[in-house]
């Protein structure tokens, strides 16, 4: 018996051992050293967040760039550069902007935009209803189905006024009176301004429900940012949607309290639809400003071994921008998208440094992933060599969480092959444990479809992305470099350069399925 638990003794003293030797083998590494210098940097106040077309971006794109060229990485941008400039449109609403509710006793209450109201701001709308005073109507939920024979807007003009409606579907007893398909419908918001543009409305104020108010300041945040376009997204006014505002309870009972109906009766009573015009008259005051600014994806190539294969890239990339500066915090974004940055620049290091692979590799780092994947969308309809890409591995988010697990994301979605490929790279080299968790097709998140590898995969390139489902400081400002685990990250850098080595060294192109 005591034989026995000497010799386990033994074998767990052995194993920790080795534990702290292949962990210290780790840190003792090149890489170790590079990736948490270049993103001590990269994640410092300095860079200011690293928004999408800020001083902060041009920084970290002259950092990366230069970075590049010390490791023998060729410039792959727009005439010789390592960059894609391309122009961007901010537009936001003016400061000042606010909503008077005006009373049949000439008496007034204003709301600015973010404290009992909000202007929603994902979709600036156009400045036709702006400083003018109109009518308000209440229409229920502002919902018209066929399928359920259900109709906000039965008996009701209005066309040239201002509907008011509330957030959400109609229940009994707490069930849902309208069928799935409605409900997932007119859970959306545009689902219910698409209605009210045909019907004439000039602008559309809701009142927020129990689960919107618990998201209350981040929607007042996002009332309150600025939007970005490329370009080509640019449209007329007429096109545009018309202002779109949300009220807290607050707002909601005051607006209310001498009309027909009170908040209370709205809010508790409405199985069936109710219509009416509000005594109280309504006037939208807010301007949108809009300015053009260039912004930049950074591109580098390392050129392949075999003369044949010259015409076949295989591509990596991560977004190196963030959040920018909030308030008076800046937003360093040290796991996001620090992490996938250094991750891509150590790999372009090693891959460049050892020369092992047959085909030309990309390296590819995109901006305004932050702001709807724009930089992506921006690269991979504006180049000449989207064609010749035969895969697109993504790096976003990998410094947190557990240090021997990552999440993979997609990589048999296109390409069994290529799914089969990240197994056998992982095995000889990290050895994570990949979890496959968000490739249910039913997972809510939709990470597929939210980071920029979606544009190659829409183009049918075989991808896979590389996340590490990080949750506690995400879009915070506390995502800070103190907290990243840099042994990770190495581990990520070695999964990534066998990987990319593989598929630039097969003898032939993925199959896809």
């Amino acid at each position: 018996m005591k034989t026995q638990i000497k010799i386990n003794s033994f074998l767990i003293f052995f194993i920790s051992a080795q534990l702290i030797f292949s962990q210290k083998e780790i840190v003792n590494t090149n890489s170790y050293t590079y990736v948490k210098s270049n993103l001590e940097f990269l994640a410092s106040d300095e860079l200011e967040g690293r928004e999408f077309g800020s001083r902060g971006e041009k920084l970290a794109s002259l950092f990366i760039s230069e970075e590049l060229e010390k490791y023998g990485v060729k410039p792959f941008g727009d005439n010789g550069t390592y960059f894609q400039n391309f122009n961007i449109v901010v537009e936001s609403f003016e400061e000042g902007a606010n909503l008077a509710f005006q009373f049949e006793d000439s008496s007034k209450i204003i709301y600015e935009n973010g404290t009992d109201i909000i202007f929603f701001s994902r979709s600036l709308p156009s400045e036709k209803s702006a400083n003018k005073i109109f009518n308000i109507v209440f229409v229920g939920y502002g919902i018209e189905s066929e399928e359920d024979n259900y109709n906000s807007y039965k008996d009701v003009d209005v066309n040239g006024k201002v509907i008011l409606y509330l957030v959400g579907t109609p229940k009994k007893d707490g069930k849902e009176i309208l069928s799935e398909s409605s409900v997932r419908k007119f859970k959306r918001s545009n689902a219910k301004s698409k209605i009210a543009k045909e019907k004439g409305a000039v602008a559309m104020i809701s009142i927020a429900d129990d689960e919107l108010l618990s998201y209350w300041e981040f929607i007042r945040q996002m009332g309150k940012s600025k939007n970005f376009f490329l370009e080509q997204e640019i449209i007329s006014e007429d096109q545009k949607d018309i202002p779109s505002l949300v009220l807290n309870e607050n707002a909601a009972k005051s607006i209310l309290v001498n009309e027909k109906y009170n908040f209370e009766f709205l809010k508790n009573n409405l199985e069936n639809p109710i219509t009416f015009e509000l005594n109280a008259k309504v006037k939208l005051n807010y301007k949108v400003s809009s300015e053009t600014k260039i912004a930049r994806n950074v591109i580098g190539i390392i050129e392949g071994n075999n003369p044949k294969l010259q015409n076949e890239f295989v591509a990596i990339g991560a977004h190196y921008d963030h959040e920018g500066i909030k308030g008076n915090q800046v937003y360093n974004g040290a796991d996001d998208n620090g992490s996938g940055t250094v991750t891509i620049l150590e790999t372009a290091r090693k891959l460049a440094q050892s020369k092992n692979n047959e085909r030309p590799v990309l390296i590819i780092f995109h901006t305004g992933e932050e702001k709807g994947l724009k930089g992506a969308e921006y690269l991979t309809s504006h180049n000449n060599f989207i064609d010749k890409i035969i895969s697109y591995i993504n790096i976003d988010m990998v410094g947190r969480e557990s240090e021997d697990s990552i999440y993979c994301i997609g990589a048999s979605k296109l390409s069994k092959e290529l799914g089969n490929l990240v197994e056998e790279a992982n095995e000889n080299s990290s050895k994570f444990y990949l979890n496959y968790k968000f490739d249910d097709p039913n997972d809510p998140n939709r990470f597929y479809y939210r980071s920029d590898h979606i544009h190659y995969a829409e183009k049918g390139i075989p991808i896979a992305f590389f996340y590490d489902y990080m949750n506690e400081d995400y879009h915070k400002p506390t995502d800070d470099v103190e907290k990243i685990n840099f042994v990770k990250i190495v581990k990520m850098v070695n999964l990534l350069e066998n990987l990319t080595n593989r598929i630039s060294n097969l003898d032939h192109k993925f199959k896809i399925d």
